[in-house]
């Protein structure tokens, strides 16, 4: 399986559309096998979707993008999780657990391990699994 995750320095990128870097990382199981970063700083729109289903990317873990991108993903068999924020390495550690849904925020390590809300529509948070904030 490859991961794409557009990246601006370590972070998840805030827009796809816009994304100076994008980290692809391969996986056999839930280890990294094999991981490369390109510059997609001159590329435009079409040419940086056309780039993820070239690469045989599988899913798209982003920020922010519009539904334009997330259909035409759709339909070259790129799955998006979306509008998810944080340290990129973190993020993709939740995605290796099982972990990371749409509107995932890490906001960086604690004590006992990553610390990440989910987003809600209503502007409320709620910690990952462990409990309310």
């Amino acid at each position: 399986m490859k991961i794409a995750i557009p990246i601006f320095g370590t972070r998840v990128s805030p827009r796809f559309d816009v994304c100076p870097e994008l980290w692809i990382v391969e996986l056999r199981g839930r280890k990294v096998e094999k991981e490369e970063k390109l510059s997609m700083e001159s590329l435009n729109l079409q040419q940086r979707l056309d780039h993820l289903s070239s690469r045989g990317v599988d899913k798209l873990i982003c920020g922010g993008i519009d539904h334009f991108c997330i259909d035409h993903l759709g339909e070259k068999g790129v799955e998006v999780i979306h509008n998810v924020a944080g340290e990129a390495g973190e993020v993709l550690a939740l995605f290796l657990k099982g972990h990371l849904r749409p509107g995932f925020y890490c906001e960086g390590k604690r004590r006992r391990g990553l610390y990440c809300w989910r987003r809600r529509a209503q502007g409320r948070r709620t910690m990952n699994g462990r409990g309310k904030v």
